[in-house]
């Protein structure tokens, strides 16, 4: 009886301090897939129930409901990746005040008072974006920019790296499309973009939707030869068309690295203080003042290093279903 008393007791001590961490993504897609499957691992790993909410689509609002939602449970920390890094900042301190814990993933927003932002250098691979075209297109032609969202930092931050790369160059940009993060609507608006443009030498897609979809209405349009494309995120549609050729190159994030890391990072500013945790993470200057932010990397996926790049991603554990 007295074994059956400690085990229980022990049950209950372990129920009752068992941690809960929010993360918020931005959309319904594999990549945010991707995340939540890094999400979930760390919780497993750590003994953490974890929550993972993503809109159907970009939408402000519903981040901010789900904020509000997280603050109310009071649970012991969020992530989330701020589909307007303004909108969200008095609700960040809100939480903040009430001593839980914010950081961001994937795209950052800095003045709201976050601890850490894991994710892409968004800028440093825009640029390396840029670089890529121009290597491409022999430094000129016409692209057209997909992306889905014109406030998320991530994705002007990348827009930015890529023009700062093709600059003096004769590469011109004649449109940047917004789908909302809609795949129907990425479709349609590279399919206009092709039609409107019929000299286009490539697209440029900034968010997962965004290669995929311009790949599929070049291959139907049978312009694979002429219409080049370079974009982010790697998926397994992404890698089945870099695979084919008819994607030229694709950034890959990491983002399974970036719910583990997000998951795990709360989880030590809980259990040993926000301070302490820190002092563990890197820390850099930007615009003058001090930040701490956890580069998870990018990789550059061609035809030629797509089996080299499975085969370490299968070496890390981070598990690609192609």
């Amino acid at each position: 009886m007295k074994k059956f008393f400690l085990m229980a007791v022990l049950f209950v001590v372990t129920v009752s301090f068992a941690l809960t961490i929010g993360v918020i993504g931005k959309s319904v897609h594999p990549y945010w897939s991707q995340v939540e499957e890094g999400v979930k691992a760390a919780g497993k790993a750590l003994g953490v129930n974890t929550r993972f909410f993503v809109p159907q689509k970009e939408d402000v609002n519903a981040q901010i409901q789900m904020l509000e939602a997280f603050i109310a449970q009071k649970v012991d920390g969020i992530a989330i990746a701020p589909s307007d890094p303004t909108a969200v900042i008095p609700y960040v301190k809100k939480a903040l005040q009430q001593g839980i814990p914010v950081i961001t993933l994937d795209t950052d927003s800095p003045n709201s008072g976050r601890y850490v932002y894991i994710g892409t250098d968004n800028y440093a691979a825009g640029y390396r974006a840029g670089t890529i075209m121009k290597e491409i297109l022999g430094g000129k032609g016409k692209v057209v920019i997909g992306t889905g969202s014109l406030t998320a930092m991530n994705s002007l931050q990348r827009i930015q790296g890529f023009k700062d790369a093709i600059a003096g160059t004769n590469i011109q940009i004649v449109d940047i499309l917004n789908d909302e993060e809609d795949g129907s609507r990425a479709v349609a608006l590279a399919e206009s973009a092709l039609n409107a443009h019929p000299d286009l030498a490539a697209f440029f897609g900034v968010y997962a939707y965004n290669g995929p979809s311009q790949a599929l209405v070049v291959k139907n349009a049978k312009k694979v030869e002429k219409v080049k494309i370079v974009c982010f995120d790697t998926t397994p549609d992404i890698l089945g068309y870099v695979k084919e050729g008819v994607i030229q190159a694709t950034m890959g994030q990491r983002p399974y690295m970036m719910g583990y890391l997000s998951v795990t990072v709360l989880y030590l500013m809980k259990k040993i203080g926000v301070q302490n945790t820190l002092a563990l993470l890197p820390k850099v200057t930007v615009d003058g003042k001090e930040d701490y932010i956890i580069d998870t990397g990018v990789d550059v996926v061609t035809p030629q290093n797509l089996n080299d790049y499975l085969k370490e991603m299968e070496r890390l554990g981070i598990p690609i279903r192609f």
